[in-house]
């Protein structure tokens, strides 16, 4: 899995201050469901850069938070905790990265890189149900995104299905997935690659890559 970890631009202060106090330490949605002191690892590549973790916009800050909008800071809060999602996902506290993901979400529910980060973090902590569910929501708010199919294949290879995840993995192809090392390394695609079925489609991969 490949989470985006590129961040979204440094909020000016005011603006995190408007909503911090309230938002900040409330309970995230279905957070009985969470592990949160748990920062389990699995090898490194499984979730490298690149391959299934969004990375982020790169939006300015105008210091200005005073004047900004209601819609405007809530997107910022979105952003923030979006940020420190990353920031506890590259110190390997997935658990915590969980928590930051889910509170971007509850500002925007239509925020792509936060969904895939999160569905990245629950295959992480082995939380396939929740994984599965972020997934789909994913999928059917933003059908042509290649990284949705690349996480579902993840999901299906660590849960022990070739077939769905091979049909996963080519659907990301044909959206315009192209890091075929990754394909080749990601240590969550490791039972896929092991399968009959990938074998022998193996040499459709190759060609696609001289392409």
């Amino acid at each position: 899995m490949t989470p985006y970890t590129k961040y979204l631009p440094h909020l000016g202060l005011t603006a995190l201050i408007i909503f911090l106090a309230g938002d900040y330490f409330s309970s995230p949605k279905n957070s009985a469901s969470l592990d949160t002191g748990k920062t389990q690892s699995m090898e490194e590549g499984s979730h490298t850069e690149g391959s299934h973790k969004e990375e982020g916009h790169k939006e300015g800050s105008n210091g200005e938070g005073e004047n900004l909008s209601q819609e405007e800071r809530v997107r910022r809060m979105a952003i923030f905790h979006y940020n420190e999602g990353n920031n506890f996902y590259k110190k390997e506290e997935y658990g915590e990265a969980l928590i930051r993901y889910e509170r971007a979400l509850r500002h925007n529910e239509k925020f792509k890189e936060a969904l895939i980060n999160l569905s990245t973090a629950y295959m992480k902590t082995k939380v396939f149900d929740k994984a599965l569910e972020t997934l789909q929501a994913g999928q059917n708010q933003f059908p042509q995104e290649p990284l949705f199919d690349y996480n579902f294949a993840c999901y299906y290879s660590l849960k022990e299905n070739p077939g769905p995840g091979l049909l996963a993995l080519q659907q990301a192809l044909k959206k315009g997935f192209k890091q075929f090392e990754q394909i080749e390394s990601d240590t969550d695609l490791s039972n896929l690659r092991q399968s009959d079925e990938y074998k022998t489609w193996q040499e459709t991969l190759t060609s696609a890559r001289a392409t």
